[in-house]
């Protein structure tokens, strides 16, 4: 090994330290598109996704959704690979203010990373307790008021009572179908 190799391997530690995580923002529903260019370009990047349910013609459907719509992060030395994310397709622009981008602590990606369950998705926590007031946002209850029960399943099943003519009534419906009121 003589003293270019060394100078070689010192110069890729280097780089290796200095690579921070950053925001980057997209262009509207090219999430994907910018992470598949970046890992073709060898820059590391991190696109959060969560499973969500949503009411269609009256099926509930199963959708993947990023966590944080038009964002991700990618983590690059800004020396090197500004302008190689910068121009990246699909990419708007990279978070920061006026004279560069501005990083983002790791322990965020970190926080975030411990959260991913099976299938690369974001575990969120049931924010329900027994006793919570809830509002049915979807399906043939809609906008009726009731009162969170308890979990019924691993599948997202909840049983909430709806007040329907002065009566209690369980029923039992998917827990996207419903939201905290404050």
């Amino acid at each position: 090994m003589d003293l270019g190799d060394k100078i070689v391997e010192m110069n890729d530690l280097d780089q290796e330290d200095l690579r921070l995580w950053y925001v980057v923002q997209t262009k509207p529903g090219n999430e994907n598109r910018v992470q598949d260019n970046l890992h073709r370009q060898e820059i590391e990047n991190f696109l959060p996704r969560w499973a969500a349910y949503v009411y269609r013609q009256g099926i509930m459907v199963h959708r993947i959704k990023p966590l944080f719509p038009n964002y991700l992060f990618a983590k690059f030395h800004p020396g090197l690979h500004y302008y190689k994310v910068k121009w990246t397709r699909g990419v708007n622009r990279i978070l920061g203010n006026g004279s560069g981008p501005i990083p983002i602590s790791g322990q965020v990606i970190s926080t975030i990373k411990e959260k991913v369950g099976e299938n690369n998705l974001i575990r969120l926590e049931d924010e329900w307790k027994e006793g919570d007031v809830i509002q049915v946002i979807s399906g043939p209850f809609k906008d009726l008021m009731g009162i969170f029960q308890k979990k019924m399943s691993s599948q997202g099943r909840v049983r909430i009572l709806l007040s329907l003519i002065g009566i209690d009534v369980p029923v039992q419906i998917s827990k996207w179908q419903i939201r905290r009121v404050a």
